[in-house]
């Protein structure tokens, strides 16, 4: 490992307990149902997730750097493929809220969902999820890091997961709203049956 990729690992790792220990409260619930109680965290301020270095692959196969994204707000979350359970409801729900946004109004959001199995998750992988689940990747962006860096943005994002011996992940379905900026703003378990408060936190930083 290179004397700089060593850093940029470090400099990630302690944003990362840096937004960990800014936010008010936290993910503690565990997520095999998708349909969560909703559990939220508004910050007023923190690091940027554009401060993290490390390379991604996308669904088109080009690699990406979360600063690309900087200057539009953006909506995370973070999936896997083969999952059967929480990730297929989570794309719903975020693709209810992108049409949401879309029909009150015109929105400069982005999403971006970021693999839990990068090993399993190819371009390939990614792109097939999103065809399934109907996201527009005009808008929409599927991305796999390596392993050590998935478990990083993981931390960052407060996503809580456990591999389990067939190959299944159980994961908190944390969707964060950040800002032009790259700070998480918002954060909540799942959509519940109330968007609402999605809707207001993604407006709020438009």
């Amino acid at each position: 490992m290179s004397t700089l990729h060593r850093f940029t690992r470090a400099a990630a790792l302690l944003l990362a307990v840096a937004i960990l220990a800014s936010s008010a409260g936290g993910c503690a619930q565990r997520t095999k149902r998708a349909s969560a109680a909703v559990a939220s965290a508004d910050t007023s301020s923190g690091p940027s997730l554009f401060e993290m270095q490390f390379p991604l692959t996308d669904q088109s196969g080009r690699t990406r750097h979360l600063r690309d994204f900087a200057g539009q707000p953006f909506v995370a979350s973070m999936i896997y493929t083969n999952c059967k359970s929480v990730c297929p409801r989570t794309a719903a729900d975020l693709k209810a809220l992108d049409d949401a946004l879309r029909t009150t109004a015109g929105t400069s959001t982005r999403f971006l969902l970021f693999s839990l199995d990068p090993e399993r998750d190819t371009p390939e992988a990614l792109r097939a999820f999103a065809a399934a689940h109907d996201l527009d990747t005009t808008r929409w962006t599927l991305m796999a890091s390596s392993p050590d860096d998935m478990r990083t943005l993981a931390a960052v994002l407060d996503v809580r997961f456990r591999p389990d011996a067939e190959m299944e992940i159980a994961h908190t379905a944390v969707i964060a709203i950040c800002d032009a900026k790259g700070v998480v703003r918002h954060r909540q378990v799942g959509a519940a049956d109330d968007r609402a408060a999605l809707v207001a936190a993604v407006r709020a930083v438009e």
